[in-house]
């Protein structure tokens, strides 16, 4: 889960370990959520959603995406703030790879300042799923341009939001996103090319919070 600098870091740093630390997860679905399971089942082509390189997932949690992405043949990092949720995720990954050593080797997980995130290299996929949300609002131009630079400069790369929570409540975290916030503060560097409806039987629910899509979009080369 993510931050901003200095004591504001600190601070979410405590919050954020303090939950993992008593296991107070409402994020958690046990697994990748289903509708990006299917996504990149039946979509990926027709969609541009590469099949290898190099993925991203922040604010990973236990890692079950890292695990999905890398089955598809990414090597894929997954990076959070907390220590404890990062060695939860590194047990689980190695648990979930223990007869594959080269899928083991396609998996890291690092205990990460998104906005400080140095990679030696740019990455082909990232996906954003309970962390932006979990951002206060005044960060999310800074979530944006940090996606952005993280990425490979190439009409091939592509980001995956799950959009969670689309309502209306004032308080977070979670704070509430729409399509609509995710338009303006992505479209100057990135083409929507899928905005998908979930099933009901699919659909994130964290307490009384609830309505998700999923988009995928388009790096625009310029």
């Amino acid at each position: 889960m993510p931050e901003s600098s200095g004591l504001a870091k600190q601070e979410d740093s405590g919050r954020w370990e303090t939950k993992w630390a008593a296991s107070d997860i409402p994020w958690d679905r046990g697994g990748a959520h289903p509708a990006l399971v299917d996504l990149l089942k039946t979509r990926s082509d027709e969609l541009g959603i590469p099949s290898a390189g190099r993925a991203l997932v922040p604010g990973c949690g236990t890692g079950y995406d890292v695990l999905l992405f890398a089955q598809r043949g990414f090597d894929t990092t997954g990076i959070d703030l907390s220590k404890t949720g990062v060695s939860v995720a590194q047990k689980w990954l190695r648990e979930h790879s223990a007869d594959d050593p080269v899928l083991a080797g396609r998996m890291r997980v690092e205990e990460a300042d998104f906005f400080a995130y140095a990679p030696e290299q740019p990455f082909d996929l990232i996906y954003d799923f309970t962390f932006l949300c979990a951002l206060p609002p005044t960060l999310r131009p800074r979530w944006a341009a940090t996606i952005t630079s993280l990425s490979r400069d190439s009409p091939s790369t592509r980001l995956i939001t799950l959009m969670f929570p689309l309502d209306n409540a004032a308080s977070g975290p979670p704070w509430s996103l729409s399509p609509q916030t995710y338009h303006e503060l992505l479209d100057g560097e990135w083409e929507l090319v899928h905005l998908g409806e979930i099933r009901d039987e699919w659909a994130m629910k964290v307490g009384d919070r609830r309505g998700d899509m999923i988009g995928v979009w388009k790096r625009r080369v310029r």
